[in-house]
């Protein structure tokens, strides 16, 4: 890389053959934080590993341990990412993009914002919605990859990278420095990134699927209901103000309000418009109107799948594949050019069995091929292949993994909501059974165990192994053997929850049973007597009651 003209040049100590390494270095000694922005995941990765391993003063030692610590324990299994991540933070840097799982991401910011971690290498993603300034800001490449190759990043997006330059009330100044390999090269971003007009901002509003949402959200929340009060409000956003064309927006949206009235989420009174009960509990779920039409519109289907008593993991299969077609669950895991084979093949063989059949007018080949793909991935999180196995295989990141996780059982919920309105009970409980599933990467046969306290997807699995299938199990079984299967430390908190005598160390140890919420104190032996006096009484007196029921042959007279 040639030698850019910086600012700081005069300053730097030359240690490594990479400018952003020094500069990096440079500033951290001096008891300053650093943000480097990079164009990929892989590239932040790399940098923040260049970075920690030519760092050689390193600050907090201890607690840079615990913090590394905490980022291997945030998944049950630590993943490559994880132990890579861990590696970093020891030595005060931490890369930062979106395939961290959210604990990861959140310890990282958290982590930075008090001054422990000094360097977070990063893609751009970090530059916007978080506050997180830093004295040094390097902008290590401002171009990034597109359908047509390698492209110069907005100027918008730029000036958001570099003002993160900076901490307001603790520096004075803050510097950000962009690496360009040539003079011709620094006149070019000079003039477009310094001296350049930001691009314009444009309004959502006329994407039709925001649209349908926030129609329905408002009208539900009654916060729009009048035909009059409708146009009032559209002519007051930020869309109407651009485009400069009332009646074309006015058109789309009383052409959506009929969408929304076919679809069974509103219900229109001359020119009044209320939300139906299942258009609230729509609106309320955060659903895109067209997914919530598409789930009610297969809901006889799916429960259909599911109507035998035994079903299989190819029907937990279809409902995957079913779920990912979702709009919320864009973008779906990229297609690898190795993978095109294996995914038409998979689409050939299997398309015809799933509930969403392809139509080429409404979703490109290679998109069906990704809903395979992603509904793959998920099949395996439940068949309880590791973390580490699936990103490995399918080039994927444990955030990106979660990220989708997460997505699903919203998704999994809302369908759930669905099926309970339409009292469809056993299928509900299948989708309750499969959102367990997922929330813990199990296979069915093992929910019971994953239900318990400290027992994860692992320890779950060894137990069911070891012929303890239940709480029940769990609790005749003895401390040794449970010791020996998960763990002392496990074995001996499972023990104290559920309250039982065993054995440690040969030494036999008693636990008080009786739930924490009953409270005990002393009775004296008058209120023993009164108690007894009443009961006799009591008894007493059903006795003449029964009596004089016989007497008048009537069982009216008794109740």
């Amino acid at each position: 890389m040639n030698k850019p003209k910086l600012m700081e040049s005069n300053k730097i100590l030359r240690t490594t053959k990479e400018n952003f390494i020094d500069l990096t270095l440079n500033t951290i000694y001096k008891g300053k934080q650093v943000l480097i922005f990079n164009n990929s995941k892989n590239s932040s990765e790399a940098t923040a590993e260049k970075v920690a391993i030519a760092n050689k003063r390193v600050e907090n030692k201890i607690e840079l341990e615990q913090l590394a610590q905490k980022i291997l324990k945030s998944l049950q299994t630590p993943t490559k990412q994880c132990r890579r991540l861990a590696k970093c933070i020891q030595k005060g840097t931490a890369f930062h993009h979106s395939g961290l799982t959210g604990k990861q991401r959140t310890l990282v910011e958290t982590n930075f914002k008090s001054g422990l971690i000094k360097v977070i290498s990063s893609t751009p993603t970090l530059a916007a919605g978080l506050n997180l300034p830093a004295y040094k800001v390097i902008i290590k490449d401002y171009k990034r990859f597109s359908a047509r190759g390698m492209a110069d990043i907005p100027v918008l997006e730029f000036h958001q990278m570099a003002g993160r330059a900076g901490r307001p009330g603790k520096e004075t100044i803050g510097r950000a420095v962009v690496l360009v390999k040539s003079e011709e090269e620094q006149d070019r971003v000079i003039k477009k990134y310094i001296f350049g007009k930001s691009e314009e901002i444009f309004s959502k509003l006329a994407v039709e699927p925001t649209l349908k949402m926030y129609l329905l959200s408002l009208i539900s929340m009654d916060m729009i209901n009048s035909k009059n009060e409708i146009k009032d409000f559209f002519k007051n956003t930020l869309y109407a103000k651009q485009y400069q064309d009332l009646e074309g927006l006015y058109f789309n949206v009383f052409k959506i309000l009929q969408t929304l009235k076919g679809y069974g989420f509103i219900d229109q009174q001359d020119d009044y418009y209320r939300a139906t009960r299942l258009g609230k509990r729509v609106s309320e779920l955060y659903l895109n109107p067209d997914t919530a039409n598409y789930f009610l519109e297969n809901l006889d289907d799916l429960e259909q799948i599911f109507s035998k008593e035994i079903y299989n993991e190819y029907d937990t299969y279809k409902l995957i594949h079913f779920v990912v077609n979702a709009i919320e669950m864009r973008p779906l895991f990229r297609l690898q050019r190795s993978e095109e084979d294996i995914y038409m093949a998979k689409v050939s063989d299997l398309g015809d069995d799933m509930v969403t059949k392809y139509d080429p007018f409404e979703m490109d080949y290679r998109e069906l091929m990704q809903t395979f793909k992603t509904s793959d991935i998920l099949q395996d999180w439940i068949t309880e292949k590791s973390e580490d196995d699936i990103c490995e295989m399918y080039k994927t990141t444990p955030g990106e993994l979660n990220y989708k996780l997460s997505n699903l059982d919203w998704l999994l919920y809302s369908l759930e909501e669905f099926a309970h309105l339409k009292k469809m009970h056993f299928f509900k409980n299948v989708i309750k059974k499969t959102r367990i599933r997922f929330k813990n990467g199990v296979k069915e046969d093992i929910i019971s165990l994953v239900s318990i306290k400290g027992i994860g997807r692992v320890r779950a699995r060894k137990l069911y192994s070891a012929n303890i299938r239940s709480y029940s199990d769990i609790k005749k079984v003895s401390y040794r053997k449970l010791e020996e299967i998960i763990g002392r430390s496990v074995a001996h908190k499972l023990k104290q929850e559920i309250g039982n005598e065993y054995t440690e160390n040969d030494t036999v140890v008693y636990q008080n049973s009786k739930p924490t919420q009953i409270k005990v104190r002393e009775v004296s032996h008058e209120e023993v007597d009164e108690l007894v006096a009443t009961h006799i009484k009591y008894i007493e007196e059903e006795k003449e009651v029964i009596k004089s029921a016989e007497k008048n042959n009537s069982l009216l007279n008794y109740f």
